[in-house]
């Protein structure tokens, strides 16, 4: 199984480093925080973007994914006022304008705080929510990526689409090719859902996947059941990209964490299966 990890492990300045570490452990992708290397979106050339795209490249790696999609960001709601929306819908044309530069292919969002339906009851958040995201759909099909919704469930501050079933029936509701949900095994753990179920249900909605600890500590230090997820990953999506998220470690350094987070990922989702970066 093809392991990546996400860059909100690290900072930018330990680039070369955290690469080296990838190769050792047979890791040759990642997913990025675009605001890690473009400070202002809006002022992201396309130079500058094939800059950061190179840099990996010339390392052995890949970028497969984005997430932190509105990181920094402040009034965008997908169910404020119209001019709220407007200009959520502009920051993410050009977050798959930057993602496709990068070779990005799947986005991720979750932004809990961004899709706040405070005030709507069900159906009207609902129906807000298909519109909204069926357009975002059209600017991710228009630069060839996928927008995949991520459950997140309330202790994460999320009040929409906070468990895998929600999460689904949105997504199939606004029904676009280019509009897919992200699985998250941290999630799945806080919301008590079953991995098997989820993918034996939700398998061809499911655009990404996340091995993640509640909380988003280093992988393996956490109550995941990955022995699970890898199982019900191989029956149902045996081809499909697994990237480590955890957060950057504050009380030891983060090349120890990420090392210790790749040793256990191998442990999970590869050892004892003869997978290598399949």
């Amino acid at each position: 199984m093809r392991l990546a990890i996400s860059n909100i492990a690290w900072d930018p300045a330990e680039d070369a480093a955290v690469a080296q570490l990838l190769q050792r452990h047979g890791v040759d992708a990642i997913d990025v925080a675009p605001g890690k290397y473009f400070p202002d979106l809006n002022q992201a050339s396309d130079t500058d973007i094939a800059r950061v795209r190179r840099g990996w490249h010339e390392r052995g790696i890949e970028i497969t994914g984005m997430q932190a999609l509105l990181f920094g960001t402040t009034g965008l709601n997908v169910f404020g006022s119209e001019l709220s929306q407007a200009a959520l819908l502009l920051h993410l044309a050009n977050i798959c304008r930057i993602g496709a530069g990068l070779g990005a292919t799947r986005l991720v969002f979750g932004s809990p705080k961004n899709r706040d339906r405070s005030g709507l009851d069900d159906q009207q958040a609902f129906d807000v929510a298909v519109e909204f995201f069926h357009r975002v759909g059209n600017f991710a099909g228009a630069y060839g990526v996928l927008m995949c919704l991520e459950p997140n469930p309330p202790c994460y501050g999320a009040n929409f689409m906070t468990t895998s079933a929600e999460t689904a029936r949105v997504v199939q509701a606004i029904d676009h090719p280019d509009i897919k949900m992200q699985l998250d095994t941290g999630a799945l753990t806080i919301t008590g859902e079953t991995p098997d179920t989820v993918l034996r249900e939700h398998a061809s909605l499911i655009g990404h996947v996340h091995a993640s600890e509640p909380n988003l500590v280093p992988l393996g230090d956490g109550c995941t059941d990955h022995a699970q997820v890898h199982c019900a990953l191989k029956q149902h999506l045996p081809k499909h990209l697994v990237t480590i998220e955890m957060l950057a470690t504050v009380h030891e350094p983060h090349l120890t964490s990420i090392e210790r987070a790749l040793v256990a990922a191998n442990g999970f989702y590869r050892s004892g299966n003869g997978e290598g970066r399949a």
